[in-house]
């Protein structure tokens, strides 16, 4: 496990400074299921809660979290004291069996260090039917990241952490699941400023804790003189939505 995660609890802080809940990525988990105002919903490894608060307020359904770091989680209860917060592992979910309509994961299955049993915990507490839904980077996407052009061993570091696309589809498949869809998305693109050069400084990124302090410190050194020659860096970021159905 910690071959793949950072230390969040240490880090929660400084994360819920630099990364922001994503309306873009909201709005395509709102498309992609039919909830109504009775529906039960869970973010698996909601962090700080950026993303959890974001879909309660925009689709006025019951929003639970869950996430394994202390840290991650007193900042997100600060922010959405209305909502439920749980301190466990995505492989163990302390929930009864057909609780919720719609789980989801942000950003996290890189994280986790067992899979397909995450997986069979988010069939188990979902409901028939209910929805599921990873959101993740392909290896190609990958690639793509402005952050990978300035610290390219970070590429390596995340393809290897990464389970393919076509990996989530057999793990879904065989746990039960059924109408495997991925969907890849380009978000709209935006101009990387200082808002990303703090990000990058403050390795918000959990990748930049996986290279060494060398390679971090010399792509720091380029990222910096980028900016400084005001070179324009747009960039359109690449995820791809799994979706998944328990029927």
């Amino acid at each position: 496990m910690k071959n793949n995660t950072i230390d969040y609890d240490h880090v929660s802080g400084i994360y819920d400074k630099v990364r922001t809940g994503d309306p873009e990525m909201v709005h395509q988990l709102m498309g992609g299921v039919a909830l109504r105002s009775t529906s039960r919903v869970l973010d698996i490894g909601c962090g700080t809660g950026n993303n959890t608060l974001l879909f309660a307020k925009s689709t006025n359904t019951t929003v639970a979290g869950l996430d394994l770091s202390y840290g991650m989680l007193s900042q997100a209860r600060t922010k959405a004291m209305a909502l439920t917060f749980t301190h466990a592992p995505a492989d163990v979910l302390p929930f009864g069996d057909s609780v919720f309509d719609f789980v989801f994961m942000t950003e996290v299955v890189h994280h986790l260090p067992d899979v397909p049993t995450t997986i069979a915990e988010a069939f188990r507490v979902l409901r028939t039917p209910g929805a599921f839904c990873i959101v993740t980077q392909s290896h190609p996407q990958i690639a793509m990241r402005m952050t990978s052009r300035f610290f390219l061993g970070t590429i390596s570091v995340d393809q290897a952490r990464y389970p393919s696309i076509p990996q989530l589809q057999n793990y879904l498949l065989e746990k039960g699941f059924s109408n495997v869809e991925p969907r890849e998305y380009i978000f709209k693109p935006v101009r990387l400023g200082l808002d990303y050069l703090e990000t990058v400084e403050r390795r918000g990124y959990s990748m930049l804790h996986k290279i060494s302090d060398e390679e971090y410190h010399r792509g720091l050194d380029d990222l910096q003189k980028t900016m400084r020659s005001r070179e324009c860096l747009d960039y359109a970021a690449g995820y791809t939505f799994v979706w998944a159905f328990k029927t």
